[in-house]
């Protein structure tokens, strides 16, 4: 029963993402979602209490998941911490440019209208500094980079990456978002390069 239980609960944060990451939060139906995902409202009641503390849910699982999986795993490199970094910033498969960043997306729709959604978006953006923070702190550890500022140098990344998302995605051009991260690549390099 308890094995149902889980893949119940995951088959509805995994449907709730997909959802929201391509409709937006609002436009994304409870009634479509628990269609999808062959549930009963009274089995999503079983786990959440309401669409939003769902999408909330989901949200907080699937970014940690992205950061860690795509950035915290950097930190386990004991050599080239800056190429690991530039390698998953350059690797497009692991972005959607018709979609933009799902981070991005539901704080341009939902940050002003709920301070829930707003708090959690603060709290994701801050997660994601501190991860780039982090591998800034141990490229220098390393002598792969000079010492700075790295709380400012971390958001300028994230800056960089989420502006170059945005940008591919209103153009329609991958490359638009490739060429914010080989400058990004430049200057660090030829900036803080040790």
């Amino acid at each position: 029963i308890m094995k149902n239980s889980n893949d119940t609960r995951q088959k509805l944060i995994d449907i709730t993402y997909d959802e929201i990451y391509e409709k937006g939060y609002q436009a994304a139906s409870l009634s479509e979602i628990l269609s999808k995902a062959q549930v009963h409202k009274g089995s999503m009641y079983y786990f959440f209490a309401n669409k939003k503390e769902m999408a909330m849910c989901t949200l907080k699982e699937k970014m940690s998941d992205r950061f860690t999986k795509r950035y915290a795993t950097i930190l386990a490199y004991e050599s080239n911490i800056l190429d690991e970094l530039f390698k998953v910033l350059n690797d497009i498969s692991l972005r959607d440019f018709k979609k933009g960043c799902p981070l991005a997306n539901i704080v341009q729709e939902m940050s002003n209208l709920d301070e829930d959604f707003d708090a959690m978006s603060k709290g994701f953006y801050e997660d994601f500094r501190g991860i780039i923070k982090d591998i800034l702190d141990k490229a220098i550890l390393l002598k792969e980079l000079k010492s700075c500022d790295r709380q400012k140098l971390s958001l300028y990344i994230t800056v960089v990456i989420e502006g170059g998302i945005l940008a591919s995605k209103a153009t329609g051009n991958e490359k638009d978002y490739l060429d914010s991260i080989e400058c990004l690549q430049e200057y660090i390099r030829s900036s803080y390069g040790a």
